[in-house]
């Protein structure tokens, strides 16, 4: 798709071409339509990372749940508010409105789940709307006092997931009066969230265990499924592995050791017989600083278990830092990317093993298989 002009650009072509400000206007809603459209699809391909990274990650999480096969928004998932223009545009071009509508569905949700279906009620408890926040802190960064907050979704979501984790199946009920039983699966607990339009974009934050935000500024420029997973692991780490933030607490500024392989031993069958050796090669262990540098390598080896690139952080975290973003947690630091760098080539040096190992035992089998003596065939059946 081609680039399109700037708006100083338009305008310069309007005065040239003697374009009516009327016209020049509907060429300023063009470039609005195209910024709601971008970034209502990042968020939906955030939130749906965000499912898959509690599934995939569950093995390592030390809290877990029950988590829902599909993702759910509306315009009060929007922590900014709009002006009425434009929200009334937003809704146009992304069907979104205040009721919670399916915006993604992985493939064990229920057939008779599409998407723009409007979910009105789970496990009975109606899904409410929106309300109002103060954050006066916002203002001393330079963000709106007053937000949106969607915490009373998430409090129905999160008691759904709770439920499910104790054997009761999770109900949802469609605004046709249609009731549903949603088939739920084992992952990290808690809940990451992101909004494309958020009025401390800047700011990364977490309440409790419950759930994380990660700033609208990481999200908007993650460029892929890797660097969308990696953002969302990052958020899981601080929700789901409270154990692993003790540990780290108590020996911050200590080496690790050799973190890969928590997960890579369990997605990769057979890879802790290669631990031991590629521990060996180590001469220098991996310095943390403090949790967030935890947080780092644990979204590190979960987009590697996910198949992906373990440096997918770190390519992000590059490209923000060379813009001058701002960007609080996420962004790292030197000794960050330093860490992260050498995590990630430790990761695909154990992967190039895994699969160097695989395909040994791959020929293995097909000579094994070869040099096996065949029975008779018919052309050469024995004669009775």
């Amino acid at each position: 798709m081609a680039r399109m002009p700037s708006r100083f650009t338009r305008s310069l072509l309007g005065l040239a071409l003697g374009v009516s400000a009327a016209v020049q206007a509907d060429y300023d809603r063009a470039f609005e339509r195209e910024l709601f459209k971008t970034r209502f699809e990042q968020e939906v391909k955030f939130r749906a990372a965000a499912i898959q990274v509690a599934w995939g990650a569950e093995a390592l999480c030390h809290a877990t749940t029950q988590v829902e096969p599909f993702v759910l928004l509306s315009v009060y998932s929007m922590r900014r508010r709009l002006a009425d223009a434009d929200l009334a545009l937003f809704r146009e071009v992304t069907g979104m409105d205040e009721k919670w509508r399916v915006v993604w569905a992985d493939e064990g949700a229920p057939d008779e789940l599409q998407l723009r279906d409007v979910v009105t009620a789970v496990n009975g408890r109606p899904l409410p709307a929106g309300s109002t926040k103060m954050n006066v802190g916002a203002l001393f960064r330079g963000g709106s006092v007053m937000s949106n907050d969607d915490q009373g979704f998430w409090d129905a979501m999160l008691e759904a997931r709770r439920e499910a984790a104790s054997g009761k199946p999770l109900l949802i009920t469609l605004e046709d009066g249609r009731k549903l039983e949603v088939e739920t699966q084992t992952g990290c607990a808690g809940s990451v969230t992101a909004s494309a339009f958020d009025n401390d974009p800047d700011t990364f934050w977490r309440q409790g265990t419950a759930r994380a935000k990660i700033p609208a500024n990481a999200m908007i420029e993650a460029r892929n499924a890797d660097e969308f997973r990696w953002l969302a692991a990052f958020g899981t780490y601080f929700q789901a592995s409270k154990s692993a933030i003790a540990a780290v607490q108590r020996a911050e500024g200590a080496s690790t050791g050799f973190l890969v392989g928590q997960i890579l031993s369990i997605a990769l069958p057979g890879a802790g017989m290669l631990l031991a050796a590629a521990e060996a090669q180590a001469e220098r262990s991996i310095a943390v600083d403090g949790i967030i540098g935890s947080a780092d390598l644990f979204a590190n080896e979960v987009v590697a278990a996910l198949g992906g690139d373990a440096a997918a952080g770190l390519h992000l975290s590059e490209r923000m830092l060379a813009q001058g973003m701002k960007v609080d947690a996420v962004l790292m630091d030197d000794l960050r990317r330093s860490n992260a760098a050498e995590h990630a080539r430790r990761i695909k040096r154990l992967q190039a093993a895994q699969a160097e190992r695989e395909h040994a035992e791959m020929q293995a089998h097909e000579a094994a298989a070869r040099a096996a003596p065949r029975g008779p065939t018919e052309d050469h059946a024995p004669i009775k």
